[in-house]
């Protein structure tokens, strides 16, 4: 018991990738955009330009990019974060082409980075990070290479790394409570009596 305490401390202190395996997320642009079609109510008509990976500079465009990069954890809207390398891995970029890095660094020094949501938008507190999202992606469309129709993993959002470590507790039968230490699990009296346990044998 003690010694799974000890491995749970590791656990949720360190978060190795491979204490996530199981609960790795994979999804292609096209699941993805399948998805954000649906919730914005894009009538099909309307959906035949990005089926076919085309995307024009309009509102429209814009709002199912930025559903895209929510669903695929490309944006952080908890955190305000654009993960460019997330977006990265949906794009493949030719094998004859050396200056696409450079081409793409370039525009992206020009795209803005998103301000935190603002109630000064009014209905949509989101407006800069969607103008944002989609100038990344449009760096990346125009600049980096050709879409990618693999699935790459998506990494886990904050929510899921708090679950996997209420999972873990549960599973060993201690306080959940007990989490919120952080570093500080090995003050906890059960790590150490393992610990000095494991100094006498």
């Amino acid at each position: 018991m003690h010694h799974l305490l000890a491995i749970l401390c590791g656990v949720c202190v360190l978060l190795p990738a491979s204490a996530l395996k199981h609960h790795i997320l994979t999804k292609s642009w096209d699941e993805a955009q399948s998805d954000c079609l649906e919730y914005l109510r894009i009538e099909s008509s309307r959906a035949v330009p990005f089926l076919a990976h085309r995307y024009e500079d309009d509102q429209t465009t814009k709002e199912l990019i930025f559903c895209i990069a929510l669903n695929l954890r490309i944006y952080d809207a908890t955190q305000n974060v654009l993960r460019v390398e997330l977006l990265r891995q949906f794009f493949t970029p030719d094998v004859n082409d050396t200056l696409y890095v450079n081409r793409t660094n370039d525009c992206l020094l020009r795209v803005q980075t998103p301000p935190k949501e603002n109630s000064y938008y009014g209905r949509n507190p989101y407006v800069g990070a969607i103008e944002s999202v989609h100038g990344i992606f449009r760096c990346f469309y125009y600049y980096y290479g050709n879409f990618n129709r693999n699935a790459p993993a998506l990494p886990p959002t904050a929510l899921e790394v708090k679950q996997i470590q209420q999972e873990c507790a549960k599973i060993i039968g201690i306080p959940v409570g007990l989490l919120r230490c952080g570093s500080h699990l090995k003050a906890h009296p059960a790590y150490i009596s393992e610990s000095n346990r494991s100094k006498t044998h």
